[in-house]
């Protein structure tokens, strides 16, 4: 038995999390054996956590994983056209047979920083997003294994695409067919691979946007998720125009449209829908998109870091849950940070509501573990109990950053980093100690992701429809320094 003290648990009583000061916990194989203040059997092994705080491992319910190579670029400054949404900068194609930027990635380490940025930072359990292109996506299996992350995905199923016109208008097309050739890819794949990697590789149905895709497509893919017995997602209101587009076009909002299709339920993973009838960028009041959730008790995987950096927030954490949605926290693109994730959900929580007791960091931080696993159907993950799988994370606190934690979860939430975390296990195998990863070299992992950066700073100015560079294009916080004209006896004279 691997006994780890404690420092203080975050441990799970069967209904909520609660603290336990100076306690114990036993890890036997991949499962945690006790919980409690103390323990008088076997011990194989020991961790000694005193003065840190060991938390469950957190679950991500939406995450792109990569290295995020284009998300970088786009600080202050981005196509005003585009309404605040990220990826229409990069993705689509060029009409013209221009491929977009992503083509420059080495798609290898591309997902080994991804996916090591998510465990050094604490995330035992990712459902990820994205394509893969590899011979029967043996890239993405290899590398989550490598990586010991517990990861739930399947290829995705698009549906449509987006084309970058050469006046710089991005247009969308829908291949309804093509997108259920796909969901057969995906149902095959789920056959097949499910239950693999000792049972870290889930599947789970993922339709790439809600706009992109068509009611039979969406009802045939929930009915195939329902088959299978896996989660079924897609991304869902993040942009502006699903909601008018909808309405103008069906007389429904989106949510109530997908109501009328059956695809909501406690299986369903709603990525980010802000654009709801009630927000205050919307104003439909007359719609009660919240309480259609609540009532199916749907879950929105919420990740308001990537989304606060657009100007973009959920109104709000509170209302949400309330209603009965299972609000469950999510790390989507750049940084991949929970910490980051669940820092700006309290704050920003806080801030939309006007109210300084909303978002309260309790209810953040089990969005982070409880409602993840809820939202996957489990009752092994996320908590530490008797019984549940041995996902855990050690915290050190013990930095001027971080400080004297009285409460420490309260601290932890708004905080915490990932770079106070010093232990994460998976399945009782410690994937990183020492706040160093243990399954791969990180400076090697950092070191491969830069290379192809001059590659993609090249192709940008080929796709760009005005031939501008990425700089020109999304302009760095602060100029290049330039050496002075002249230099006297005090020195430089600066212009």
């Amino acid at each position: 038995m691997l006994v780890i003290h404690g420092g203080t648990i975050i441990a799970f009583d069967g209904t909520e999390h609660r603290r336990l000061t100076d306690g114990v916990v036993v890890v036997n194989g991949d499962r945690i054996e006790h919980v409690g203040k103390s323990w008088s059997g076997k011990v194989t092994g020991e961790i000694d956590a005193r003065r840190q705080i060991v938390i469950p491992g957190q679950i991500s319910t939406h995450a792109h994983i990569s290295a995020q190579e284009t998300s970088r670029y786009m600080g202050d400054r981005r196509m005003r056209r585009f309404l605040r949404n990220g990826f229409l900068h990069f993705m689509p194609d060029r009409r013209n047979g221009t491929p977009n930027t992503y083509g420059t990635v080495d798609a290898r380490a591309s997902l080994r920083f991804g996916f090591a940025a998510l465990v050094r930072g604490g995330v035992t359990s990712v459902v990820a997003y994205g394509h893969d292109g590899s011979d029967d996506s043996a890239l993405m299996r290899d590398v989550a294994a490598e990586m010991g992350i517990r990861l739930y995905w399947a290829p995705i199923i698009t549906g449509g695409r987006y084309w970058l016109e050469d006046d710089g208008r991005v247009t969308t097309e829908r291949d309804e067919r093509a997108g259920l050739r796909e969901l057969d890819v995906a149902a095959d794949f789920i056959t097949r691979h499910g239950g693999s990697d000792s049972g870290r590789l889930q599947g789970l149905i993922a339709v790439d946007e809600f706009y992109l895709s068509t009611p039979a497509l969406r009802k045939r893919a929930k009915t195939v998720a329902d088959q299978l017995g896996v989660p079924f997602t897609m991304h869902f209101l993040e942009q502006h125009r699903e909601f008018f587009e909808t309405m103008s076009t069906t007389g429904l909002t989106p949510i109530q449209l997908l109501e009328s299709e059956g695809v909501l339920g406690p299986q369903t993973i709603l990525a980010h829908c802000l654009y709801v009838a009630s927000h205050s960028l919307v104003a439909y009041p007359v719609a009660d998109d919240i309480g259609i959730l609540g009532r199916h008790g749907t879950t929105v995987a919420h990740s308001p870091a990537a989304f606060a950096q657009s100007g973009m927030a959920l109104e709000g954490f509170d209302r949400y849950r309330n209603a009965g949605i299972n609000v469950a926290m999510a790390t989507d693109a750049y940084p991949l940070d929970m910490f980051a994730e669940m820092a700006t959900a309290t704050v920003m929580g806080k801030a939309v509501a006007r109210n300084h007791e909303a978002a309260a960091a309790g209810d953040v931080f089990a969005a982070s573990n409880l409602a993840g696993a809820k939202a996957l159907g489990r009752s092994d993950i996320g908590r530490i109990a008797a019984g549940a799988k041995a996902d855990l994370v050690v915290v050190d606190p013990n930095a001027l950053g971080f400080g004297p934690a009285p409460d420490p979860i309260n601290i932890l939430v708004r905080h915490g980093s990932a770079d106070r975390v010093s232990l994460v296990m998976v399945d009782g195998r410690v994937l990183v100690e020492n706040g160093r990863l243990r399954v791969c070299d990180e400076d090697e992992v950092i070191d491969a992701v830069m290379r192809p950066q001059q590659a993609l700073e090249t192709a940008y100015e080929r796709y760009n429809t005005e031939g501008k560079t990425l700089f020109q294009q999304f302009t760095p916080a602060l100029k290049e320094w330039e050496e002075p004209r002249t230099v006297g006896r005090l020195g430089a004279e600066f212009r």
